[in-house]
């Protein structure tokens, strides 16, 4: 998401862009003052200005990072300082404006007379645009911060071979990637030979895929397989945790109808899904799945799932990733539903697919099912 930055070529030159503006698809956050405590609530820095304006930044880049946003998606600021000497505003404006860079967001300093926390003398308040479109999809794939992290944290794809080996034993040509992400499979298969299409509501995770090495091979379609432009292909795969980010039988089956209208007759469809009964989310906490990685170019990463609803076939979990490097944690929230095997077959026939087999997934035996359904 791109906030346009509009500066005057008649006003009095300045140190910020005199407006800005943002597309009508765009959702607005509306942050709260960051102000310079620390994780325990105490006010840190006392009686330097300098100090606790530095403490307002990260607080601020925290705060949008928990919202989806960043620094450059900030549309404008308001710095409060409690001071009566225009040298302490001049002092705080020179780190918060140092923060932003080339992204100098339209802003107003101004001196208070008293802020609400013991001790306080900055507080930054700001307005953020992040795109409405990426509220649809599917949690980190939609950060681009997330979304360049994607492949090194997760460098061994082996589980992508049985896809490979399936789209050959079913004599496929032609291959439609649903949620393609970052586009390791896609790209995969077009270096195969065969003729790939990915589509992903994530602009992010295609901003990746587009930049791979083999990519041009690939047609990229920024949507879902509801938005699809007509086609016919051999065979539509969704794998890792594709299928199930579709939480109601709604989004689910028209996902399901817009790949039936895909494929040729006769075509197929092989995706993957966790079985309910062996509780995977049980296994989704800190102490489980913390993970450390340091990632060239941005330093050590941290990343751990924590579990936060269960309810019937709906699990909500948070992913986060800490940049440690940075002190900055990026919460990403997600729902997955876990249909019971008869549920997805009866959808299956409703929306046009016979069921051919269902497979035990190679890699994760036991845990997961892999399903090969065929367009009726």
């Amino acid at each position: 998401m791109t906030v346009r930055l509009i500066r005057s070529a008649t006003l009095a030159p300045a140190d910020y862009a005199y407006a800005a503006s943002v597309p009508a698809s765009s959702r607005l956050l509306f942050l709260a003052g960051a102000c310079p405590l620390d994780a325990s609530g105490r006010t840190v820095g006392e009686g330097d200005y300098q100090a606790q304006a530095r403490a307002v930044v990260e607080n601020l880049i925290q705060a949008l990072a928990d919202g989806g946003a960043n620094l450059h998606d900030v549309v404008s600021t308001r710095v409060l300082v409690a001071s009566s000497d225009q040298a302490d505003l001049v002092t705080v404006w020179n780190v918060v404006r140092a923060a932003f860079g080339d992204h100098d967001v339209p802003s107003t300093l101004m001196g208070v007379t008293v802020l609400g926390y013991t001790g306080q003398l900055v507080e930054v308040e700001a307005i953020a645009a992040v795109s409405d479109r990426e509220v649809f999809a599917d949690g980190g794939f939609s950060d681009p911060r997330l979304a360049a992290l994607y492949d090194p944290l997760d460098p061994d794809r082996s589980d992508l071979d049985h896809y490979v080996a399936l789209a050959e034993e079913l004599g496929a040509a032609s291959v439609l990637d649903v949620g393609c992400g970052t586009g390791t499979f896609a790209v995969l298969l077009a270096e195969r030979g065969y003729q790939v299409t990915g589509v992903d509501p994530a602009a992010a995770s295609l901003e990746v895929a587009r930049a791979k090495t083999g990519a041009a091979a690939v047609t990229w379609l920024d949507g879902d397989a509801t938005t699809l432009p007509p086609m016919q292909v051999d065979l539509a795969t969704m794998t890792a945790n594709v299928a199930q980010v579709f939480t109601t039988d709604t989004e689910w089956e028209d996902t399901l109808a817009g790949i039936h209208a895909a494929l040729v007759p006769g075509g197929h469809l092989v995706f993957e899904t966790r079985i309910p009964e062996v509780r995977a989310w049980e296994r989704w906490s800190r102490e489980d799945s913390f993970t450390a990685v340091r990632v060239p170019g941005v330093g050590r990463v941290e990343t751990w799932n924590e579990l936060l609803d269960v309810r019937g076939e709906l699990v909500t979990f948070r992913g986060v990733t800490r940049f440690v490097d940075d002190g900055v944690s990026i919460p990403d929230v997600s729902t997955l539903r876990f249909r019971s095997r008869a549920a997805i077959e009866a959808s299956l026939a409703r929306c046009g697919f016979e069921v051919e087999q269902v497979r035990d997934a190679p890699d994760r035996p036991g845990r997961e099912w892999v399903f090969v359904a065929r367009r009726v």
